[in-house]
């Protein structure tokens, strides 16, 4: 099988004690979960529905203050367009961030599944939880880079793996069944080169700020 990042033709895989199978890229170093796996659309959708990632929790909202300060103030001022790729039912992230005085543009293939910003550039673009749900990682950053230009930030939270198989496997961000792609240092790396951007930051394993060149 291909992989869904760099293509490249992927012969190593690791097994789960469940049996869940998952594709070890070592040219860029995504690791994929074997589609066999896959959650159907509405059972994915009814799993997004679950998720508490509203105005009401209180802690979710500070861990999205985070966010703000460490990887949207140092590099954006109000007044900038950005855009909310995976917005989500409620919409929080960009509802806070249209608080702080940003441009906000959203989309979300299940809650959100407007065109209105089709034909636009942007400041920035953020992918906040998104990345890991990805089924063609390539086809997604093709598509998110038409939409930013020189000097205009790739902003991504998601968790990167260490390369290390055995701790993949004890690892808990890996049994939410909606995540399929786990990125490391290297598949980062990887996305700079090939869509043209400088790495910025990464911060805490998971933080990454990429700036187009």
């Amino acid at each position: 099988m291909n992989c869904n990042l760099c293509h490249n033709d992927i012969k190593d895989k690791i097994t789960d004690n469940l049996g869940k199978i998952y594709h070890i890229c070592s040219n860029c170093g995504l690791i994929q979960l074997d589609k066999g796996f896959h959650l159907s659309i509405e059972a994915e959708k009814q799993r997004y529905m679950l998720h508490e990632n509203s105005n009401e929790n209180k802690g979710y909202i500070t861990y999205l203050n985070n966010i703000i300060t460490n990887s949207i103030t140092p590099f954006l001022k109000p007044g900038n367009r950005l855009f909310d790729f995976g917005c989500g039912p409620e919409k929080t992230w960009a509802g806070i961030l249209k608080e702080k005085g940003y441009n906000i543009s959203t989309y979300d293939p299940y809650f959100d599944n407007n065109r209105e910003w089709s034909d636009k550039y942007f400041d920035a673009i953020t992918a906040i939880e998104v990345f890991e749900h990805l089924l063609s990682p390539a086809v997604e950053i093709e598509f998110l880079s038409s939409h930013i230009t020189t000097g205009s930030f790739l902003i991504i939270r998601t968790m990167l793996h260490n390369n290390n198989r055995e701790s993949f496997l004890k690892w808990w961000y890996r049994e939410d069944p909606t995540h399929v792609s786990f990125y490391s240092e290297t598949a980062i790396m990887y996305i700079c080169r090939t869509w043209n951007y400088e790495l910025i930051q990464i911060k805490n394993q998971c933080e990454i700020v990429l700036k187009k060149k």
